[in-house]
């Protein structure tokens, strides 16, 4: 991005927010796919908001998942959608992987045309990636399992009057001429690049590990209001018989498009 963005490494901190990063362990088979847990709450969370929804009488679902990785979240939320008669082709699937987008489109190869999700490389943070999804658009679900947090690890990203002379989302350049200047946190950055892509009533579901992830974002408040902020309980892993483990929770977060 040329923005005067800069990167500062932690020392021995993973590149969340590389993706060579990721392309290396997808293409390694390094990673399992599944963050957090396997998203079933978030599946159940977005079938329940949907199902009570009119206009899935008129149209097909259309669904945007933010950094699915190699994770089967998507494919369970196809299912899902063949089992309701709505076209599983409403799922885009967006990743800034290219080792990702391309084992996702190879799988999708064997699918029903109809019932295909599409699979696309983006890096959110750039809004000349992030409008290509325009076509798709506007999305009724976004849908995110921890690619927040992942997002979170990057640095904020400064704008200037002078850069928005460049190729930079409406909603920063509305930002940047009534403030000037301003510096804007990855996650607030994601969340106004969505709202071009999206219309009033469109839900963002997060599932997270952190208790604040959208807290004291006010350029992120003006579009998206918190409608809940729900405690899941963690997998546990393999502890010790005789330690004691305390329980560990991640959060559901649902936002609702002003």
């Amino acid at each position: 991005m040329s923005n005067g963005k800069t990167h500062t490494k932690i020392a021995g901190a993973p590149d969340y927010d590389d993706p060579i990063f990721w392309d290396q362990k997808f293409a390694t088979g390094r990673d399992v796919g599944e963050w957090l847990n396997s998203g079933e709450n978030l599946v159940q969370a977005v079938l329940s908001d949907l199902d009570n929804r009119s206009f899935v009488q008129e149209h097909a679902p259309r669904v945007l998942h933010l950094g699915p990785g190699i994770s089967k979240l998507g494919a369970k939320l196809r299912d899902a959608f063949v089992d309701r008669n709505w076209k599983g082709s409403g799922i885009v699937n967006v990743d800034f992987s290219s080792e990702a987008v391309r084992l996702g489109q190879e799988i999708e190869r064997k699918q029903d045309p109809s019932h295909a999700m599409h699979w696309l490389r983006a890096d959110l943070r750039s809004w000349n990636d992030m409008s290509s999804l325009a076509p798709w658009a506007p999305f009724d679900i976004v849908l995110d399992k921890s690619t927040t947090d992942a997002l979170a690890t990057s640095t904020s990203a400064t704008f200037s009057p002078t850069s928005i002379l460049q190729d930079i989302c409406p909603m920063v350049r509305d930002v940047v001429n009534t403030l000037g200047e301003t510096t804007l946190s990855p996650v607030e950055l994601l969340a106004l690049h969505l709202v071009p892509l999206t219309s009033e009533g469109t839900m963002w579901f997060t599932l997270s590990y952190s208790t604040v992830r959208f807290d004291n974002l006010p350029r992120l408040a003006k579009h998206w209001d918190l409608v809940s902020r729900a405690p899941l309980k963690a997998p546990q892993g393999q502890t010790s018989t005789f330690a004691y483990t305390p329980e560990v929770f991640h959060w559901l977060y649902i936002l609702k498009r002003k």
